[in-house]
């Protein structure tokens, strides 16, 4: 089983640019649909903290949510 970026390298190597470009607009009908990254980056940083401790990173559950989210995933939520 191939790894998204092994894949993902395939995919650009094997297919035409014409292609590539026609399959990016394609994708334009999800931009409108669930939240946008920044917004997702912005909860998970005020849902979580990471810390760096020697050698591994610690996740701890700072549970300070500063604002109400435009859009809520639940991905957090336990």
């Amino acid at each position: 089983m191939k790894t998204v970026l092994e894949t993902l390298k395939a995919y650009f190597q094997s297919v035409p640019e014409q292609q590539i470009a026609k399959d990016w607009a394609d994708t334009e009908k999800y931009d409108s649909v669930g939240s946008k990254v920044d917004d997702f980056l912005h909860q998970s940083k005020s849902f979580y903290e990471t810390e760096v401790r020697n050698s591994y990173w610690e996740f701890s559950c700072k549970n300070e949510i500063l604002e109400n989210p435009k859009f809520a995933s639940d991905f957090f939520l336990y």
